[in-house]
């Protein structure tokens, strides 16, 4: 209970703060920030805030949710990209995802140039909230941090990696990179703005990096698998829509050995954060994707 709590509190603070961006009262800008806040304020479940907050008061200690305004633009800035490149991910010219959690996705709300407007306005704007943080040496690590993990080492160079391999039979380790990239980028990326921020010795930052790529990656895998045996009743199915042509881990592998591979990650984040201090959320998203395993 007291988990689930600290989960709505966070998700719930960083969405009031999401609320105050691209406010559509201004007349210029009225219907691309309608637009964009359609997108920006649709729920979810915020991982990456989520991992950022539980990272920063794991060193820090868990106070208050008032206690995290002085780290909500790096929130809030991770939250953007996320919702860009789904925003872009979506598109026709990508996957062509027409709903997006129960909705219409961005481009079938407006049009698909509006849409690639959203992203970019989302984008641009995560960097400049990172100027926000009162730290200026840490603002500019932050925005270091995140433009690698959107850049073409990242996101951008998973998606395109990504864009090529349709319609072929790519390899595991083509298939691991992308996932790496594309969902795993920003996790890392969330550990490292707080492990940054906290000042913590740079071994600590590498490991808890690769946690989040575990986590990244598991989460994945256990979305091929799912989405290979129909259990659409779990999976969220408007992101997974069946795209002929792609590659998966369960195709490639088959279902018990791409789920022994997503267990290993899970059990190797684990014994990254078994010895840290108060590592109870830590844990407790590891065990959330876990759940998701059939």
């Amino acid at each position: 209970m007291l988990t689930q709590k600290y989960f709505v509190n966070r998700q719930n603070a960083l969405n009031e703060a999401l609320d105050k961006y691209f406010i559509t009262d201004e007349k210029n800008e009225h219907y691309l920030n309608k637009a964009i806040r359609y997108s920006l304020l649709l729920e979810g479940e915020r991982i990456s805030p989520i991992l950022l907050f539980a990272v920063y008061e794991m060193f820090k200690g868990r106070k208050s949710v008032k206690s995290l305004e002085k780290i909500m633009p790096v929130a809030v800035a991770l939250e953007m990209v996320h919702i860009a490149t789904m925003v872009h991910d979506d598109l026709p010219s990508l996957n062509n995802y027409r709903i997006r959690k129960g909705k219409p996705s961005n481009h079938e709300k407006y049009d698909p140039a509006t849409a690639i407007l959203v992203g970019d306005a989302l984008i641009t704007k995560a960097f400049e909230v990172l100027t926000e943080l009162q730290n200026k040496e840490h603002a500019l690590q932050c925005i270091h941090i995140l433009a690698k993990a959107v850049s073409t080492s990242g996101l951008i160079g998973g998606q395109t990696v990504d864009l090529e391999s349709n319609n072929k039979t790519v390899k595991v380790n083509i298939l691991k990179y992308i996932y790496l990239k594309k969902n795993g980028a920003l996790l890392q990326a969330a550990t490292d703005m707080a492990c940054t921020i906290c000042g913590v010795e740079e071994n600590i930052m590498i490991t808890l990096g690769n946690y989040a790529l575990n986590l990244g990656l598991s989460y994945q895998i256990i979305d091929d698998i799912l989405d290979d045996i129909g259990a659409l009743d779990i999976i969220d199915r408007d992101v997974k829509e069946r795209s002929s042509g792609k590659s998966n881990y369960s195709t490639l592998l088959g279902v018990e050995i791409a789920k022994k591979n997503a267990e290993k990650l899970l059990s190797d984040s684990y014994k990254m954060v078994q010895n840290f201090d108060n590592n109870a959320i830590l844990v407790e998203l590891i065990n959330i994707i876990k759940e998701r395993l059939p």
